[in-house]
């Protein structure tokens, strides 16, 4: 079926041939590293535009696979995904993976590749509604990828007093909000990885691997500026 995953399918191609670089009109955020970053559709969360394009090439180290986090994938509905859809390859082996869209989403929020290339290709005619789409990516090499690759969108880390998760670059700028401060602490419903961004933990640029502590929360969080973010209070 259309949505059968990791069967042949011929490779597909970004309109530039460099490795991380976004091509056409339809990318919104765009953090590209070679070991983690964060995709997203024009717009993201607001209605993806018609007619529109954007193509993603992730190039990971040699002899590393890549992981990808499925934030959110909310393209409309269409037979075989035909008019607004996320295809996955992989150029070397000729993998795909999808066509997605709302009536043939990903089976499961992550996805483990065996290829350090993989095409990210998003395209849209005309539609109605539809937040369209915020991926995430990491490599194997990173130790904590195994419990999670958590950003915006995604589901919430599991209940435990003390979790690590690895947080990929280009959280900074996603759409969400955050309460709290480093002395304080931060409300659990803050976006996990901006958080880490605004304490200070990772760098916005680089990402990394952030241990998390659940504790009692407090009424009131101040509110503070910090590397680049404002938290509410």
């Amino acid at each position: 079926g259309p949505h059968q995953e990791g069967r042949q399918r011929q490779g597909t191609a970004c309109l530039s041939p460099l490795p991380g670089v976004s091509a056409g009109n339809g990318c919104g955020h765009t953090l590209l590293t070679p070991h983690s970053g964060t995709l997203s559709s024009k717009n993201y969360p607001g209605t993806y535009p018609n007619h529109t394009v954007c193509c993603w090439q992730l190039q990971a180290p040699p002899g590393t696979s890549l992981l990808l986090a499925f934030g959110d994938v909310d393209l409309e509905s269409s037979e075989h995904c035909a008019h607004s859809s996320l295809l996955l390859a992989d150029p070397q082996t000729g993998t795909a993976y999808g066509p997605y869209c709302r009536n043939s989403v990903p089976s499961a929020p992550l996805l483990v590749t065996n290829s350090s290339t993989v095409t990210v290709l998003f395209n849209s005619t005309s539609h109605r509604s539809g937040r369209g789409l915020l991926l995430s990516y990491a490599t194997t090499q990173h130790p904590g990828t195994g419990e999670g690759v958590w950003m915006g969108g995604s589901p919430d880390p599991p209940l435990t007093m003390c979790f690590s998760v690895y947080c990929p670059a280009g959280c900074k700028d996603i759409h969400g909000d955050i309460w709290g401060n480093p002395s304080q602490g931060y409300r659990d419903t803050s976006v996990l990885c901006k958080a880490a961004v605004h304490a200070g933990v990772i760098a916005d640029e680089l990402g990394g691997q952030v241990t998390l502590s659940r504790e009692k929360g407090i009424t009131l969080y101040e509110a503070a500026f910090a590397n680049g973010l404002h938290s509410k209070r």
